[in-house]
């Protein structure tokens, strides 16, 4: 039987505007507003790893507005179980601002204000039957169930068997220090992500004696660095002309765990990832990363008819 995986976190409406420069203070911009889109990083990385074929829950907590059963709704339809979200009703409604100019972005993420978050037992031993439970950690911060605080949770899901699967994304120093990211199986992290953890002490060496077993650097266009117990390995990215970003690094989180999933060695999980972000780029949309196993190995041979895919 397949196990089903947990994506802990952000569920949002995002709302992308073009523009020709990223203002500086002080400046004035006129921004094409796009089509709101579905988002928010960690159920953007759901949505793909669900679609993939693969049983998954998101879990967040919201308030019970109209905007969150929208997003909940959206993430129901496909196929997600959302049985255990917390609702809040002192968390605002979740929107993400994205600016686009060229080939890069910025994404502006209005706080929730949340600092705590309790988990029911019955969330937690849905968690603890996963193959992966993914977040960050700023959502898995605030983890309180009874007297037991985040780090005791992360080691208790552990101990059950599910693997904690962290993105660190650019990494939010404030989250340095928390000891948090000791108690991961896998991190993601990009290369502004790796440059912050590593100026506040963070060691990717550390986290692999420590007991994770793939620490994963992204490089946009430049592909990603894969670090185990076995070595570093680099997966050379691929040349695609580039129109939105937004969600590549979600896309690429899903699909290497999707790739772990069915199978596949971490070196050929990498490379399918990458590809599956390469080809997500071509598209606007955080969860133009939609896609299937066919499709991305397709696109693979097509670069490399003699890549790992198989």
């Amino acid at each position: 039987m397949t196990r089903h995986s947990v994506f802990f976190g952000d569920v949002a409406q995002d709302e992308y505007y073009v523009t020709p420069f990223f203002p500086q203070a002080n400046d004035k911009v006129i921004v094409r507003a796009l089509e709101p889109q579905f988002g928010g990083s960690v159920a953007n990385a759901a949505s793909i790893y669900a679609h993939y074929g693969r049983p998954a829950s998101f879990i967040g907590q919201l308030n019970s507005g109209a905007l969150t059963q929208k997003l909940l709704a959206q993430l129901r339809e496909q196929g997600m179980d959302t049985r255990f979200v917390i609702f809040d009703e002192s968390v605002p409604d979740s929107h993400c601002i994205v600016l686009i100019s060229g080939e890069q972005h910025i994404v502006l993420i209005p706080t929730l204000g949340i600092t705590r978050t309790e988990l029911t037992p019955a969330a937690f031993e849905h968690m603890a039957n996963a193959e992966f439970v993914v977040t960050t950690l700023t959502d898995v911060k605030p983890w309180r169930m009874g007297g037991l605080g985040a780090h005791e949770i992360l080691l208790a899901l552990r101990a059950r068997g599910a693997r904690i699967v962290l993105d660190l994304d650019v990494y939010n120093e404030e989250n340095h220090g928390t000891g948090l990211i000791e108690h991961c199986d896998i991190v993601f992290m990009n290369a502004l992500g790796e440059a912050r953890f590593v100026s506040t002490g963070g060691s990717i060496e550390r986290l692999l004696a420590g007991g994770a077993t793939a620490v994963v650097v992204t490089r946009d266009s430049s592909g990603c660095e894969l670090h185990t117990a076995d070595g570093a390995f680099t997966v050379p990215g691929l040349p695609v002309e580039v129109v939105d970003v937004t969600g590549a690094g979600d896309t690429f989180t899903s699909s290497f765990l999707y790739a772990l999933s069915i199978g596949r060695d971490p070196v050929a999980a990498a490379e399918f990832a990458n590809a599956a972000a390469a080809r997500a780029v071509g598209k606007v949309g955080a969860r133009a990363g939609m896609t299937t196993r066919a499709d991305v190995d397709d696109f693979i041979r097509s670069f490399a008819p003699t890549g790992s895919a198989t």
